[in-house]
């Protein structure tokens, strides 16, 4: 149950990075990868270079964070509790991070500053999906997630067993739109959000035994 909460707040953090990425940093994802691949596409198919390497950056600052949350952890066999919690320690670290460089540049990021950001909340994303991976689950792609969820309700099977997939699906929602109505109301204060989130989860999981689920 603790896990499983705590995986959920973290989708939660991943729908407010993402949102504020597609809204202010180049209109691309820091998450969803395949959405980006989707955008370096277009951008190089209408050459739109701009946008074909904002989306390229952010594929790439996804990768760097998967591997390094990977090196970090080590292989299945060798991973320890002392590990997975250095690992959860680090992202939130850059989760926070990127929360003061927006606080810092005002909601406004400029022509450095927005690659920069996209960067760091790519990077965290990056490292939080390999993470929720080796707990079993992801906290940023989620179309799988839907669909086992359909096609089990489709062929009788029920729901029973996806309730904390459709939860994550529903906390992917909340943070999006929490952060939205934080980014209309001051903007500044918006990454506040997914940072709020990203603690929540990381202080759900630290006592959590060394399992996966």
């Amino acid at each position: 149950m603790r896990r499983s909460t705590a995986l959920a707040a973290l989708t939660a953090c991943a729908g407010g990075m993402d949102l504020l990425s597609v809204t202010a940093l180049g209109g691309v994802f820091s998450g969803i990868t395949t959405g980006n691949l989707v955008h370096a596409g277009h951008g190089a198919g209408t050459a739109h270079w701009p946008l074909a390497a904002t989306a390229a950056g952010a594929v790439a600052a996804f990768a760097t964070g998967a591997a390094l949350a990977s090196r970090t952890m080590g292989p299945s066999h060798e991973q320890t509790r002392a590990r997975m919690r250095l690992q959860l320690a680090l992202q939130t670290t850059v989760v926070a991070l990127f929360a003061a460089g927006w606080l810092l540049v005002r909601a406004n990021p400029g022509t450095l500053t927005s690659p920069l950001l996209l960067g760091t909340a790519a990077l965290a994303m990056g490292a939080q999906s390999a993470w929720a991976r080796q707990n079993g689950t992801s906290t940023t792609y989620l179309t799988g997630t839907l669909t086992a969820a359909v096609a089990d309700t489709a062929t009788g099977q029920g729901l029973a067993r996806h309730r904390w997939d459709l939860t994550r699906l529903a906390c992917l929602l909340a943070g999006a739109t929490t952060t939205t109505l934080v980014l209309v109301w001051w903007a500044p204060a918006a990454a506040l959000v997914p940072a709020a989130c990203a603690l929540a989860g990381a202080a759900l999981w630290w006592p959590c035994p060394h399992t996966r689920t």
